[in-house]
């Protein structure tokens, strides 16, 4: 290491030229290689995921010089053995019912062996002053190992971003699980162009990561749409005061037509409804073209008014009258299969939009203030604009109803990207529940709209400003090929083996180590890698305490059920359909004569018999719920 390199740090160096805040806690031993070295650890200086550094000489040309390199790398398994503690002792101990601290045995020649990854190596004083190089010549045995102090590290996993100006933006998401004095931040511009994924079990911290690099993101002023099938980020728009800066939205679905989006009304059914024939197309098409447009109204009311045209033109033909010309040939059953299908996709756009409204309307979320989703295509920039937060609630609409919203946002939005009308800014999207919008092939694709549509996001995106982070609990139920175009990721705890194996898959850069750690991780614990850092790195994400709704999130069921009644209506209803369906009129009672006795008409069951219920329920009561 030369002095002049030493002097711009302005740090102490010893006479081997390590930095004297440098501790030195082992020595190396055994084979070693380009990839890893095992060191014997002094006890209590060292952690797994600690970052390690060594020094060796290495050739620099091809004329027999040499230079000395440092080498870095992560501590990713630590064993201890006691030589003087066989296992033959410990099993007579055991036999004999015998204490340790009541033999001679020795417990304190404790033998700590750690393995390390190596993650590359620097030149000169500055471990940030260029791009880590990979090792070209093994470490050598008994060569000592230090801890560095916490500004080289700082330093190392920052690179020269520094004194670059101006600095490029970080997003900022915790600490090293093992130094908490090292802070661990992603480049924001690898995240927003390249993508990100994050992974994790239920219960794992994959929210409270998302929600650590949405605020870094709010901080950036950067344009996010969310789409969030349980509510889980509405607590941001609660939070409003804390980004001063920003505007958070709510937005909950709704499809309105216009003479210029029909097309849209198109899309709504083939992602949705069943798929036609060419003959039901041809009916589709048509009732499309020939059924009129109320300016702003709801889907649903235009659907329902091509049924009922599709209804006229049936009973047309059934009576021989006169139809159009483009609909003469088709016959009766493919205007009923037409019909169905239409039927199917209107029912599905009632209840979901009923159950969505039931849930906006719960007390819980009395404070927000929720508004109909802007049209993606006529409105754009209602939903992605500098300094807004777009957030999709799509709670109580099925897999289906969601995919297919995604899909339209999604693929409106790009359309605007992707053509350089400048309508819109670049954007971030995050797609918390991942797995049901780009499931894998053993998961069936055909019912999944959104994934040919996040597929050609995440290949083509980073072109035109288009960023995807993808949110998951379950990553083996994930499309493979979308997943992988992801260059960084942040996993989490993973117990399923299926999902850790998936993982190893995708991931280039994710040692076997690394892997078998995946299962230990406490809460908000996990392996970052990608491009978004210089190498893979152990941390512990920050859990934004602030962030946390007040009315979301924190319900005690308990609590509840031991509050609640039955509906007074709903109970007489289902008393009425009892008294009913055992043969009762309303005043009369179980076990009286009479009218209701077998002498006024034979036996009761055989008369319950003869009785055939109506369309309206048996005994033609039509319960009202």
């Amino acid at each position: 290491m030369d002095g002049s390199a030493a002097s711009k740090t302005g740090k102490a160096k010893g006479a081997d030229g390590v930095p004297a805040s440098w501790t030195r806690i082992g020595t190396v031993v055994g084979d070693a290689s380009t990839s890893g070295y095992t060191f014997i650890l002094r006890s209590l200086q060292g952690k797994l995921g600690d970052i390690v550094a060594t020094r060796v000489e290495v050739p620099a040309d091809t004329d027999g010089s040499k230079r000395v390199a440092t080498v870095w790398g992560r501590i990713v398994d630590i064993s201890r053995t006691n030589p003087f503690f066989p296992a033959e002792a410990a099993q007579e101990l055991a036999d004999e019912n015998v204490r340790f601290l009541d033999t001679v045995l020795s417990g304190s020649r404790d033998h700590l062996e750690a393995e390390v990854l190596i993650l590359g190596t620097t030149f000169g004083a500055d471990p940030g002053a260029a791009q880590l190089s990979p090792l070209t010549y093994p470490v050598k045995p008994s060569a000592e190992v230090f801890y560095p102090g916490a500004d080289d590290v700082r330093r190392l996993l920052t690179g020269d971003d520094e004194t670059k100006k101006p600095p490029p933006a970080k997003l900022h998401i915790g600490t090293l699980i093992a130094r908490g004095d090292v802070e661990v931040s992603l480049g924001a511009k690898q995240v927003v162009s390249r993508h990100l994924a994050i992974l994790a079990m239920t219960g794992g911290g994959k929210t409270v990561a998302a929600r650590r690099i949405i605020r870094e993101l709010i901080e950036l002023g950067y344009p996010l749409v969310i789409f969030d099938p349980h509510g889980d980020y509405l607590g941001l728009a609660e939070k409003q005061k804390l980004f001063p800066k920003s505007r958070i939205r709510t937005w909950y679905p709704m499809l309105r037509v216009r003479d210029g989006n029909v097309g849209a009304v198109t899309e709504l059914i083939q992602k949705m409804g069943k798929r036609l024939t060419d003959a039901q197309q041809q009916l589709f098409l048509y009732l499309l073209s020939n059924t009129p447009v109320k300016d702003g109204e709801e889907a649903a009311a235009f659907i329902q008014r091509m049924i009922d045209h599709a209804t006229n033109i049936s009973a047309k033909k059934k009576k021989g009258e006169h139809v159009d010309e483009e609909v003469d040939s088709i016959r009766l059953p493919t205007i009923q299969a037409a019909k169905r299908s239409l039927e199917f996709v209107l029912a599905n756009l009632q209840q979901m939009k009923g159950n969505n409204e039931r849930l906006r309307s719960q007390e819980r979320f009395k404070g927000y203030d929720f508004k109909e989703m802007p049209d993606p295509w006529d409105a754009p920039d209602d939903v992605v604009a500098p300094g807004l937060v777009s957030i999709f609630y799509l709670a109580g609409y099925d897999h289906l109803n969601q995919s297919a919203i995604v899909s339209m946002v999604l693929e409106a939005l790009f359309a605007h990207r992707s053509t350089l009308s400048g309508v819109i800014p670049p954007f971030q999207a995050i797609i918390e529940e991942a797995h049901n919008f780009i499931p894998s092939r053993s998961e069936g694709t055909d019912e999944t709209p959104s994934l040919p549509t996040i597929r050609k996001v995440i290949t083509e995106g980073r072109k035109f400003g288009t960023g995807l982070v993808l949110i998951s609990q379950r990553p083996s139920r994930l499309d493979e090929t979308t997943l992988a175009q992801c260059n960084s990721f942040l996993v989490l705890r993973l117990v399923n083996p299926n999902d850790k194996r998936f993982v190893r898959s995708v991931m280039e850069n994710l040692s076997e180590q690394d892997a078998n750690i995946l299962q230990t991780f406490g809460p908000g614990q996990g392996i970052v890698s990608g491009q978004a850092v210089r190498f893979p790195l152990l941390v512990k994400v920050k859990f934004d305490e602030d962030l946390v709704s007040e009315a979301i999130g924190d319900e005690d069921f308990i609590a509840e059920a031991g509050r609640w009644k039955p509906d007074a209506r709903r109970k007489a209803n289902a008393e009425s359909v009892a008294r009913n369906l055992g043969g009762e009129r309303p005043g009369a009672s179980a076990g009286t004569g009479g009218a209701s006795g077998p002498k006024a008409g034979g036996s009761s069951a055989g008369a319950q018999a003869k009785k055939k219920p109506g369309r309206r329920g048996r005994g033609g009561l039509k319960p009202e719920f």
